[in-house]
């Protein structure tokens, strides 16, 4: 099948192809390749002549002397140096004295010379001396340059060459080197001279050269043996004999040369053989690989899951890290993206961190008992990452593998030291005091979200509202404003508080301009539109009601008059007459009567009942006045009565008596015969009867009646009819009169008889006036749309108010009708404001005076004071804040969170501590270690070393700090591997330089910037390297590995704090260009006196354009501020970075001059060895910090005034880059040197002009910025204050006489205020922070809380904190606390200044707490422990074994057991019989022994598995490894011991010998055990068990060796 028909094989092949390729460019077999073709330098290294290579040898390497040099003697022939340069080279010779001397060979070739008591040892060179120093300077900086920058020395003192051909006919012999020493060049101070000294690294042998000849000839070069024992002329004879064959080759053994050599890349292209890499962990399958070379997408890695708008605290594990440095939320979310097993690049720009983020990231992987590869190019990086893990006592757990530390007896007296340290004592006071933590950090956060929490459904915080209500305060004054009871407050939004605080503002200009809407003339009308036509209505409609109201109060007066009633003075008394005339009208003739007797009401009832019972006495005497005589009416006839009801229906009632004689009684009293039938007769009884009770009753009612009815009564013949009339209309009169439904005047006009018609014209006039008057000033209501409820109020109408208040309101109307205009005007915002259901608005503007003025206002404080009501509600946190409680909870969480980092050390620590193999008993690659480190000599190569025991030197080191070569040179494929690979500066390492490195690890984190330096080619022109790439290498057109991780689709975080700089100025520019404003800066709060950007323009200089390329007279300059900086503050560490290598050179040769007229300078330049002072082009300055950085453009106007607008490598491609890294090198200050200004730049004639990419466009900037303090024109760097409480602090503290400005700082940071010292303009006294937006910004507690107050004090800030609560309860109070702050701070500020400039080093972090160890033991614990055997009871032995009770000997059973398990169950039948005396075990003993285990299982005693027994609680996995060498033979038998303790024991051989082959491996097993010497059975036992774990997983077997898997 072929490659396009199977994609796998495709894509193998692409991949492989593009390996090749890239590997192709690290190989260097070119002439250029100094290691092939060696050719004296113009400027560097030295040839060396008249010595001898073995002597040389033995005094430089055997010996470790160090040798100087010896100029030629004969005089100095002229050559082309310039005058200036001449006069230079005059002092430098006359400085150079040391250098001369008689010429001679070393001292010490001889027996003589080694035996002279002060021997030269100089090696001879012929050099001039002026010459040789020149070289040896040159050589001595690019040599320190190229160790920083790269972490491999690649100078070496070449002794022996091959002079070869490149073939039969090639004229020119070229000369190769053959043994290359590593060395170093030394000096104490300038005017010392140079020494020569051997590094202790390996001496090697020259493996291109190997390369080439194999390749090309056919030669097998052989290579010395890296051991103590190598003598050269035995070498150089096998080199001699090796190419014997070859026409005109030779060996010269003492050619010497100092150079600089490298053969690295070779290495690189030896690592990088897929061949050489083990099968089982191909370096083509490895993911990374694939991810950056294969042809899909690249890694597919998911983003972090978390992001930079999450609250770490809450929603994160970063409290589960080993964070042992302080590490804010950006660097924090890099940590927790790595820890989430992502591959990740961490984009660090400068000063942010990198090496403190990589120091955290150590630390966890040594918590978390990983293995981590550290890569870096430059020796810096890595130092510094080791300084702060040695800081921290993580030290022990790194190896450094670079440079010069890469040497065999440093790396042996590494490994010695951390394997006797002892066990990291526990941080108990500290665990304690850690356990507050989550308390102290859920308090702090919750009140900075309570207080910074959108409230409702507002966005307005907590902090916000109290800031505008105190705002609101001020502008108020004293008026009290009301509370505008809105009933949907609740349900509001900002744009719903907005839109009502707009219409508030609408009705308040409306207010301004017409007054108080009730006290408007025509207020309650409604009319929206008032057209003239209406107006005219309007006044007709006024003047016809101002009638119609006269005319009703006429017509009442009249009726009233009529009536006897007073005067009506409103409609309601107006139509109160009408009852009152209808009822006089209606009355009967009174004459006589007591109209006015109350007796009409209070005996309306009886008076009823007696004109009844008259009426009817009067009609029964008509009815039977006819039937009876009249004597019969006044008569008793009940007997009578009751014999005709008894007898007067029977037959018989002739008969009876009382029948008889009642008819003769009644017939005496009728006037005619007595009928019949006894019910008429009965009938008449009866009204006989009732006509004499209502006489009766008459009579009792004889003196009322006629007291009532006058002469009208009568008596019995009164005219009942008109008595009852009368009754009637008087008992109705005073019942109305009762019920104030009639007036009480009335009664007099009754009783004056006169004639109901008299009121008959004035009631009909009065009900026609009221008719009148209602529909007149109905049609005024309706004119106007009048609002009577309104205006009079809920019950009132106009027509219903008094007449005088009627007529003046209908004559004031009508005289000032044009002020109906503003009523409409009212009515129409009202209608607005109705519209929008906002009622309550309305009410308090018609009635409410300072509504004109105050109405938005009250609306506004309304709304905030709902909102603060509902925070204090919501928020227990603002409830009970108090400041004093607060801020000591804040200064409890400092100390508890710094605490952590202690404890996550010691975490770290006990880790490290509890993988570090023993070496009791040591096997494998252990044994090997323990072998080396009690040679004396030959030890194996650091290689080799790797290859056999890097796993033991893994657990005991589990972090190796290596450059890109020292991994290909030290660490064979497959030797070692890791879980996570780091590089730092990434940007700085090819590609295919990091590519074996990221190979060898499991997980991938690159930390660079891929704003800076990519890889410079610098160190190629040292050794001439460097080909032109393959079109087939993906690796070639993209620069570093950090570019290609980008491109490759790597997961990014970004890194934001910037630590670095002490004053703004050095990094904003930076900042702006580069990061578009994304860096977290903090202010600095002094000028820039000692601190931050410095200008020096120097018009006077000039750049020599076309001749050195240097400006001299500036490099001068430059010198003399060197010199001027170690005499004045030789504390602060400096560094000078020039934008040439020639002004660079410049600048060396100057300041050699000075030094050696200024040796009191001489101790700065030794002063500070983590950061030594230096010399540097922008190409190489990358990774360096100090604490002043002198720039030296150089380019710039030539004598005659040309500027040719070509800077070098800025403005090439990347310029931009190069700048971003020159300009942030600066901790506190950063002076440039020029003689431009940024006006002088014409932009127009360079190609790139957008300064985000163009570095001379970028150039422009900064140099403005530097002169002029902005980056843009007409930038206006000031803001105002960011929120309401940070406005009413800074007006209070203005009004208090104090110069206060607002949001002090750059983007991504501002303080919130800061007051500036009266005594120091520009110095700023105190910094005052909110509790606003900033303060809730922070995603941490620890930012929130400490990191912040931490950082801005490092760089000089006193700060005080106001806390909104407190200010609102009582700002007066608040206020004279933050003026006693700041008055204390300046009292501060001028003892500082009477105590002088400050002008000391950064603040140094205080160093942590050491840790304790505890006592390292004498001796090595052992892995397995002495078998220990039950001890029985006595009792035992008092009969024999059988016969003892079956409980007893359960419990023995069981007591055995808890000791000795797992134990045979044979064992256990023998530790008791012989316990019991038996000498033999016989089958009566087993039994009984068997029949106690049964019960003793059945009691849960014990637990037989198979022929074992266990206790009860005890696992595989606690079984306790034991040596059985001290027990009886007969117990002393591996088939005695559990397949479970064999495991464990197989496991823990395995595991502290790193792996070992199979034999040994079981031998190693059974001596741990107890067994020296095991047979063939028990080692084909024990071999069963490892075969058993290596099929079940936990061991693997690798080319014979049986590991630990994975």
């Amino acid at each position: 099948m072929s490659d396009s028909e199977n994609p796998s094989a495709s894509a193998d092949h692409l991949l492989l192809a593009r390996l090749q390729a890239s590997r192709e460019e690290l190989l260097d077999l070119g002439l250029r390749n100094p290691l092939l073709n060696l050719r004296p330098s113009p400027a560097r290294g030295l040839t060396v002549v008249g010595e001898e290579s073995g002597e040389v040898y033995e005094l430089l390497v055997r010996q470790s002397k160090a040798l100087g040099f010896l100029a030629a003697p004969e005089a100095r022939k002229p050559n082309s140096i310039t005058a200036e340069g001449a006069a230079g080279e005059a002092e430098a010779s006359a400085a150079a004295a040391p250098f001369e001397g008689e010429v001679g060979p070393l001292a010490g070739s001889s027996e003589a010379g080694r035996q002279a008591p002060e021997a030269d040892y100089r090696l001879q060179t012929a050099e001039l001396p002026a010459r040789l120093e020149t070289r040896l300077l040159n050589t001595y900086y690019a040599a320190r340059t190229s160790l920083e920058e790269q972490g491999v020395n690649i100078l070496y003192l070449a002794l022996g060459q091959l002079t070869w051909f490149e073939s039969d006919a090639s004229p020119e012999p070229r000369q190769a080197p053959l043994l290359l020493v590593p060395v170093l060049l030394e000096r104490g101070t300038a005017a010392e001279r140079f020494r020569l000294r051997y590094t202790g690294a390996d001496v090697e042998g020259n493996l291109s050269l190997q390369a080439r000849l194999r390749a090309g000839f056919g030669v097998r070069l052989p290579l010395p043996e890296p051991d103590d024992e190598l003598r050269l002329a035995e070498y150089f004879g096998a080199v001699a004999a090796a190419v014997a064959g070859l026409a005109r080759w030779r060996v010269q053994p003492d050619a010497i040369a100092l150079g600089f050599f490298s053969f690295g890349k070779l290495l690189l292209y030896r690592d990088l053989d897929p061949a050489r890499w083990p099968a089982a962990a191909p370096l083509l399958g490895h993911p990374a690989i694939q991810a950056l070379l294969g042809p899909d997408t690249g890694f597919r890695d998911a983003p972090p899951s978390l992001d930079d708008t999450t609250f770490l605290d809450t929603d994160s594990s970063a409290h589960a890290l080993h964070q042992v440095l302080d590490a804010d939320s950006s660097q924090l979310l890099a940590l927790l993206a790595v820890h989430e097993g992502r591959n990740l690049i961490i984009q660090g720009p400068p000063g942010t961190g990198k090496s403190q983020t990589i120091a955290n990231l150590l630390a966890e992987c040594i918590g978390a008992g990983k293995k981590v590869l550290f890569v870096a190019e430059k020796m810096a990086a890595l130092e510094v990452v080791k300084r702060r893990l040695d800081h921290l006592g993580l030290g022990a757990a790194c190896l450094e593998l670079h440079s010069h530390k890469a040497n065999k007896k440093a790396l042996h007296d590494e490994l010695q030291q951390t394997l006797a340290l002892g066990k990291p004592a526990a941080a108990v006071q500290v665990e304690d005091q850690l356990s507050q933590l989550p308390r102290y950090r859920a308090a702090l956060n919750a009140y900075a979200r309570a207080v910074n929490a959108p409230l409702g459904r507002s966005r307005r915080t907590a902090q916000q509202v109290v800031g505008e209500l105190l705002k609101l305060g001020e502008e108020r004054g004293a008026t009290e404003l009301p509370r505008l009871p809105f009933t949907g407050l609740a349900e509001w939004t900002d744009a719903d508080a907005a839109h009502t605080e707009a219409l508030a503002a609408r009705v308040q200009a409306t207010l301004q301009k017409i007054g108080v809407p009730r006290q408007l003339l025509f207020w309650g009308s409604e009319l929206t539109v008032l057209l003239p036509a209406a107006l005219n209505v309007v006044a007709t409609r006024l003047h016809e009601a101002a009638e119609a109201v006269a005319a009703l109060q006429a017509a009442a007066e009249a009726l009233a008059h009529s009536l006897g009633l007073a005067a009506a003075t409103d409609r309601a008394a107006a139509e109160a007459l009408l009852p009152a005339a209808r009822h006089a009208q209606l009355a009967p003739d009174l004459a006589g009567a007591a109209v006015t007797d109350p007796a009409w009401l209070t005996q309306s009832s009886f008076l009823i009942e007696v004109l009844a019972a008259g009426a009817a006495y009067a009609e029964l005497r008509g009815r039977y006045a006819a039937t009876v005589l009249p004597a019969a009416w006044n008569l008793e006839l009940l007997p009578e009565r009751a014999a005709f009801l008894a007898y007067g229906d029977k037959w018989w009632k002739a008969l009876h008596g009382d029948y008889r004689q009642a008819r003769k009684r009644l017939q005496s009293l009728w006037h005619g015969l007595l009928p019949a039938e006894p019910t008429v007769v009965v009938q008449t009884i009866d009204a006989l009867h009732e006509s004499a009770r209502h006489a009766r009753t008459l009579a009792t009612a004889e003196l009322l009646l006629s007291r009532l009815f006058g002469p009208r009564w009568q008596g019995e013949r009164s005219a009942w009819s008109a008595l009852t009339k009368t009754q009637r209309y008087l008992t109705l009169t005073h019942q109305r009169l009762a019920r104030h439904e009639l007036p009480t005047e009335l009664l007099p006009y009754l009783a004056s008889a006169s004639s109901p018609t008299a009121v008959a014209a004035a009631l009909a006039a009065l009900e026609t006036a009221l008719a009148r008057h209602r529909t007149a000033v109905q049609a005024v209501v309706e004119a106007l749309q009048l609002n009577e409820a309104r205006r009079f109020g809920p019950d009132g109408r106009l027509q219903f108010q008094p007449f005088a208040a009627q007529l003046a309101t209908l004559q004031r109307w009508a005289a000032e009708l044009p002020a109906l205009r503003l009523v409409v005007e009212w009515n129409n915002v009202a209608a607005a404001v109705a519209q929008e259901q906002l009622p309550e608005l309305l009410t308090l503007a018609e009635k409410w005076e300072p509504a004109a003025k105050l109405l938005t206002a009250a609306v506004r404080q309304t709304w905030l004071e709902f909102l603060l009501q509902q925070a204090y509600a919501e928020h227990p946190a603002l409830r009970q804040f108090e400041r004093a409680s607060h801020e000591e909870t804040a200064a409890r969480f400092r100390r508890a969170d710094a605490d952590s980092l202690y404890f996550h050390r010691v975490r770290a620590l006990q880790q490290h501590f509890s993988q570090l193999p023993t070496s009791h008993g040591a096997s494998g690659q252990m044994l090997l270690l323990k072998n080396e480190f009690a040679k004396k000599t030959r030890h194996l190569p650091l290689r080799k070393l790797m290859q056999q025991a890097g796993r033991a030197i893994q657990a005991i080191k589990p972090v190796f700090m290596m450059s890109p070569l020292s991994v290909a040179g030290y660490l064979p494929p497959g030797a070692v591997d890791f879980d996570l690979v780091v590089f730092d500066e990434a940007s700085q390492v090819k590609p295919v330089d990091a590519l074996g490195a990221i190979a060898r690890g499991r997980q991938l984190v690159v930390v660079g910037d891929s704003k800076q330096l990519p890889p410079t080619a610098f160190f190629d022109s040292l050794t001439g390297s460097g080909e032109d790439a393959d079109e087939d290498n993906v690796t070639a057109d993209i620069q570093s590995i950090l570019e290609l991780c980008k491109a490759r689709q790597m997961p990014e975080r970004m890194l934001r704090w910037h630590y670095r700089s002490r004053h703004q100025s050095l990094i904003v520019a930076s900042n702006h260009l580069s990061y578009d404003d994304q860096l977290i800066i903090f202010p600095s709060p002094g000028g820039q006196e000692q601190l931050g950007l410095v200008y020096h323009h120097l018009p006077d200089t000039y750049y020599e354009r076309g001749t050195t390329r240097t400006n001299p007279l500036e490099a001068a300059a430059v010198a003399e501020a060197v010199l001027r900086h170690a005499r004045t503050t030789p504390q602060l560490t400096l560094g000078v970075v020039a934008f040439s290598t020639a002004q660079r050179q410049a600048i060396q040769e100057a300041l050699e001059m000075l030094r050696r007229r200024h040796p009191d300078t001489e101790a700065f330049f030794n002063r500070h060895p983590h950061e030594p002072f230096f010399v540097k082009n922008l190409e190489n300055v990358q990774g360096d910090e100090r604490d002043v950085i002198l720039i030296s453009v150089g380019y710039g106007r030539t004598r005659d005034g040309y500027l040719a607008m070509n800077f070098g490598p800025l403005g090439q491609q990347g310029g931009a880059r190069r700048l971003n890294v020159l300009i942030t090198r600066a901790r506190q200050r950063c002076e440039v040197f020029t003689n431009l200004t940024a006006d002088d730049l014409d932009l127009s004639r360079v190609r790139d002009q957008n300064p985000q990419t163009g570095g001379v466009a970028a150039f422009q900037v900064f140099l403005r910025y530097a002169q002029r303090g902005v980056l843009r024109h007409g930038a206006d760097p000031s803001r105002a204050a960011e929120s309401p409480f940070e406005q009413a602090v800074h007006r209070a503290l203005t009004a208090r006489g104090y110069l206060v400005h607002p949001q002090i700082g750059s983007q991504g940071f501002f303080i919130d205020l800061a007051v500036e010292d009266p005594a120091r303009p520009g110095h700023y006294a105190l910094g005052i922070e909110c509790d606003g937006a900033m303060y809730h910004s922070a995603r941490s507690a620890r930012d929130r809380d400490r990191l912040r107050q931490q950082v801005l004090k490092s760089v000089g800030w006193r700060l005080h904190r106001i806390w909104s609560p407190d200010w609102l309860r009582d700002p007066t109070g608040e206020t004279e606390r933050a003026v006693q702050a700041i008055e204390q701070a300046c009292r501060l500020a001028a003892l500082d200044e009477s105590e002088g400039p400050e002008a000391g080093p950064r603040p140094e972090a205080a160093a942590p707490a050491g840790i304790e160890r505890e006592v390292v033991p004498a001796e090595p614990l052992p892995l397995a422990e002495p078998y220990q055997r039950a001890q029985l009871p006595a009792a035992i032995r008092e009969r024999e074994l059988h016969q003892h009770p079956m409980a007893r000997l359960a419990t023995w059973v069981a007591q055995v057991v808890a000791v000795e398990s797992p134990v045979h169950l044979d064992e256990v039948t023998r530790r008791l019989a012989l316990a019991s005396g038996a000498t033999q075990v016989g089958s009566r003993i087993r039994a009984s022994v068997q029949a106690a285990v049964r019960l003793a299982s059945n009691l849960r005693h014990v637990r037989p598995e198979g022929e074992f027994l266990w206790s009860p609680g005890m696992s595989a996995q606690k079984v306790l490894l034991r040596d059985r060498s001290a027990l009886p033979a007969a117990s002393r038998k591996l088939g005695f011991v559990a397949a479970e303790e064999l495991g464990r024991a197989v496991l823990t051989v395995v595991q502290h010998s790193f792996g070992l082959e199979r034999a040994a491996l079981v031998l190693a097993v059974a001596r741990l055990l107890g067994f020296p010497r095991p047979g063939p059975e028990a080692r084909q036992q024990i071999d069963g068990v490892v075969q058993a774990l290596i099929d079940a997983g936990p061991l693997q077997e690798v080319a014979g060796m049986v590991q630990l898997a994975g």
